[in-house]
């Protein structure tokens, strides 16, 4: 709908330029007798219908692609209310409007998309060229993208980038070093599924039991992505000198202590191996 409305708007702009052309010409017709340069007039006037068409095609091709900046910039402006950002009540009902959890994933996926310095906050910036690079200059296109977007995270290399732009875009503040443990928990089981990555569920038990850290920092963030996806479930492959966060050397073995039948066959073998190469 936003493509038609944008269509007919450019249409009806356009058609008083051809009117103005039509008369120039009439005026040059009449004219010729008395001059030696009737060639000349007839050039001119049908150059600007050209000039007026090529006009039209990019006016046209730039309402299809969705990015009017003016349209965008007034749909920031009914949030923001003449700032230049748009605070969490402005986000609140921003994704009210859109009819999405402000709590959902496809909002933390628009973030990224926005690249969103901060939680709850988009900058008029950050909202302009967002919206521009997904092409949404209206509520219902944006709607159409958030639907698209659980797609993008089928995509190891979008899922890794957004997973890593979660731990800068939900801190307290641009200049914290960590995510604290209740935000981390929270990014945690909005990002990771434990189907998919069964460590989640046992290492956010280990963040809300354990005493030595009060947050997650970004190695420890981006490393535990990478040991989930390599480690086997059951350790068996885990190299307790590798160069792993020390966080997560503590989870294997807080891991094991809870659940030592689940993780007793590969203590066992290591056990019955160093046995053999003892005889």
């Amino acid at each position: 709908m936003g493509n038609r409305i944008s269509k007919k708007s450019t249409s009806s702009r356009q058609q008083p330029t051809t009117n103005d052309v039509v008369p120039k010409k009439s005026h040059s017709e009449s004219e010729s007798p008395k001059t030696n340069t009737t060639p000349d007039k007839k050039t001119n006037p049908s150059s600007n219908p050209s000039s007026a068409s090529n006009k039209s095609k990019k006016s046209q091709e730039s309402a299809d692609s969705g990015g009017n900046r003016k349209k965008i910039q007034e749909m920031f402006d009914k949030y923001a209310e003449g700032k230049d950002v748009m605070g969490p009540e402005a986000v609140m009902k921003f994704c009210d409007d859109l009819q999405v959890d402000p709590e959902h994933i496809s909002v933390l996926i628009l973030s990224w998309h926005f690249k969103a310095e901060t939680m709850c906050y988009f900058k008029k910036e950050e909202f302009l060229t967002g919206c521009e690079s997904l092409k949404c200059d209206s509520i219902s296109k944006i709607m159409a993208a958030l639907s698209q977007f659980p797609e993008e995270l089928k995509d190891a290399q979008k899922f890794k980038e957004i997973y890593e732009f979660a731990f800068l875009w939900s801190r307290e503040s641009t200049d914290k070093k960590v995510l604290d443990i209740e935000t981390a928990l929270d990014m945690l089981e909005l990002l990771l599924d434990e189907e998919v990555y069964p460590f989640i569920g046992p290492f956010r038990t280990f963040l809300q039991e354990q005493k030595s850290y009060k947050g997650v920092n970004k190695d420890q963030w981006v490393s535990l992505l990478e040991f989930c996806k390599t480690v086997d479930e059951d350790f068996s492959n885990y190299d307790e000198n590798g160069s792993w966060p020390v966080m997560l050397d503590e989870f294997v073995v807080w891991a094991r202590e809870q659940n030592p039948e689940k993780y007793s066959s590969v203590v066992d073998k290591c056990d019955l191996q160093n046995e053999n190469n003892f005889y």
